[in-house]
């Protein structure tokens, strides 16, 4: 296998406006390029990428964090998102919350069997593997590459043909279509931006005045 082979691209869709996930997904369509896609919420732009069952799988991305809008506890968070999903058998949790309740809950009563909640950065040899309790089944996969930890490395990997990419084991990178369209550098420059305007306020003109448009995700 060349190293290039075991590359798997997921999006964390985080809120996101609809124009943003459109244009991520468009560029997608254009390169033919597969992706799992961890939802967050209900919207338009949903409905766009269940159509293209080719290319896109849709998961959850349940936020059990203080203040969720998904509900409160384990079960309203995942009857929630599940009802966003229904079909859905993938998962990553939002700010990579798990236990083993959780896991056990989440495979036994709602139908996730794959799980992509655990992060090595840059770790070589990972492989997925299958985890089973009080009479639940899971298959966890991890993953090594996310753009938003990225921005806190000394020299961060902004380019597919960087040499530290090339090592062996399935290589999982996670991207926020926000920090895409942004093409976001700096963690600073999306929390600034946030501070300026509510995310759900946010346009194509108010990307293109603040995005970066050096190196970036």
């Amino acid at each position: 296998m060349k190293p290039m082979d075991n590359f798997i691209l997921t999006l964390d869709i985080d809120w996101a406006p609809d124009f943003v996930i459109d244009r991520v997904a468009k560029t997608l369509i254009e390169n033919q390029v597969k992706a799992t896609w961890f939802v967050t919420h209900k919207s338009d732009a949903l409905e766009r990428l269940q159509e293209r069952t080719d290319l896109f799988e849709l998961g959850i991305h349940p936020n059990m964090l203080l203040g969720s809008t998904h509900g409160k506890t384990e079960d309203e968070v995942l009857t929630h998102v599940k009802s966003i999903v229904p079909n859905a058998v993938s998962m990553r949790t939002h700010g990579l919350y798990q236990t083993t309740n959780w896991l056990s809950k989440a495979a036994g009563e709602y139908g996730i069997l794959i799980d992509v909640s655990l992060f090595l950065p840059r770790a070589d040899h990972l492989l997925p593997h299958r985890i089973k309790w009080n009479g639940a089944s899971m298959w966890r996969i991890l993953y090594f590459w996310e753009d938003d930890f990225e921005m806190f490395e000394d020299i961060p990997i902004w380019s597919v043909s960087d040499e530290r990419l090339k090592g062996n084991g399935l290589k999982i990178f996670d991207f926020h279509p926000i920090r895409v369209a942004l093409n976001t550098e700096r963690f600073e420059r999306y929390e600034h931006l946030k501070s300026i305007r509510p995310l759900d306020q946010w346009d194509e003109k108010f990307i293109g005045d603040n995005a970066n448009y050096s190196i970036g995700t």
